[in-house]
């Protein structure tokens, strides 16, 4: 528990790095420039953490979905994802998980809307071939 609560710490102090503006939370592009210096990613790293595709390390730590990540959001996300870098890629796949179930969905509400109005037009074009008559030859 205790080394838990020591990379708390130092996610804390880190996070205090970034957050230059003193803002109480980062924008991606601040994390960004972090990881581009080495500093966050030696740290990072250092943790088991991968920061090899720092846009959806960013997405993942912003749970507000808000575009900025705050000091709880990235302490717990980072320690979340602590461990050998196939975390990233295992949250990576869940966030894209879930984005493809939310298509999906859309997807299904969308055909289900419309089907009656398919079915619809089925219908009139039955009709308007059952009141057409038929040609007649003309010699």
């Amino acid at each position: 528990m205790r080394v838990k609560a020591q990379q708390a710490e130092a996610l804390k102090l880190v996070f205090k790095e970034i957050d230059r503006q003193d803002m109480d939370e980062v924008t991606f592009e601040d994390v960004q420039d972090a990881i581009s210096s080495g500093d966050l990613s030696n740290f990072m790293e250092a943790m088991g953490v991968s920061t090899d595709d720092v846009w959806m390390l960013c997405v993942l730590l912003d749970v507000d979905k808000n575009g900025v990540i705050d000091l709880d959001e990235f302490v717990n996300g980072c320690m979340q994802l602590h461990g050998p870098a196939k975390s990233l890629q295992m949250a990576k796949m869940g966030y894209e998980n879930k984005l493809t179930r939310q298509a999906l969905t859309y997807l299904i509400k969308e055909f289900q809307a419309l089907v009656p109005k398919l079915l619809l037009v089925d219908e009139e074009n039955e009709e308007d071939e059952d009141e057409e008559e038929p040609l007649k030859e003309t010699f």
